[in-house]
């Protein structure tokens, strides 16, 4: 399979690695020029992926097309690039809806738009997915989990979510910094944060069915320290506060 990436960023650079240590056999990808330093050490580290000259080269050459720009720069980038009807082109664009990303990359007419994630690179990671074939859905399915989405209004409710990656970090950054102030080395309260976090996920992950609230009261002591902290945190409105801020990335959405 030929895969070209147009705007090689940290999403796109992490597909890239997910793919390369996938196993998927017979890949060959095909790298925008810009961003020079990140598509030339991914070209010089794997033996299929080459940095083309231009943008117009990387889809010569490809039958799937990821886009992965910024969103002010798609429409001006896309104009200036002669798609093919047999392309298959996946926008991972957030703010570029469906309708006019068709117009732009006509006559392409197998298009696409995807949620993935950096956690692509170790094969572990959600991706939904808006009017995927069935070729790009086996191609998502090296990378994580292929979470198909019906509508647009849909898609911008999960997108929005993603507006959570760096407050998330930055909640286990100050837990991590809490528990150093109490004798606790860096390198264990990093890794006791991380894991921590991950441990429950993956109980979630593999409940059947997911109930997050069940799995609340589950954790829950009548007296005990998760009773006490929830409480505290609910009264704060801390919850809230991650509500308000999704609300206000969805607005974004709204063109």
């Amino acid at each position: 399979m030929r895969i070209g990436i147009i705007g090689v960023g940290n999403i796109a650079s992490s597909i890239v690695e997910g793919l390369c240590t996938s196993g998927f056999a017979g890949l060959e990808i095909f790298l925008s020029p810009r961003n020079a330093t990140k598509s030339s050490a991914l070209a010089e580290r794997y033996a299929h992926v080459w940095r083309m000259g231009s943008n117009q080269e990387v889809l010569d050459r490809s039958e799937i097309v990821f886009i992965s720009v910024r969103p002010a720069m798609a429409p001006s980038v896309l104009k200036e690039l002669v798609f093919r009807e047999d392309h298959m082109v996946v926008s991972l664009v957030a703010l570029l809806n469906y309708a006019e990303l068709k117009e732009l990359v006509r006559p392409a007419t197998q298009v696409s738009r995807a949620i993935p994630l950096p956690s692509v690179v170790r094969h572990n990671c959600p991706i939904p997915l808006y009017h995927a074939g069935a070729q790009v859905v086996q191609l998502f399915g090296y990378l994580g989990e292929p979470l198909p989405v019906h509508d647009e209004e849909q898609l911008h409710a999960i997108w929005s979510l993603t507006g959570l990656i760096a407050p998330y970090y930055e909640l286990m950054a100050g837990l991590s910094e809490w528990t150093m102030t109490h004798g606790v080395t860096s390198a264990t309260a990093n890794a006791y944060v991380a894991n921590f976090f991950q441990s429950l996920s993956y109980l979630a992950q593999h409940a059947d069915p997911i109930d997050f609230r069940a799995m609340a009261k589950h954790a829950t002591t009548p007296g005990g320290i998760n009773e006490q902290a929830g409480r505290e945190i609910r009264e704060k409105g801390a919850h809230d506060a991650w509500i308000t801020a999704v609300d206000g990335v969805l607005l974004r959405f709204q063109f």
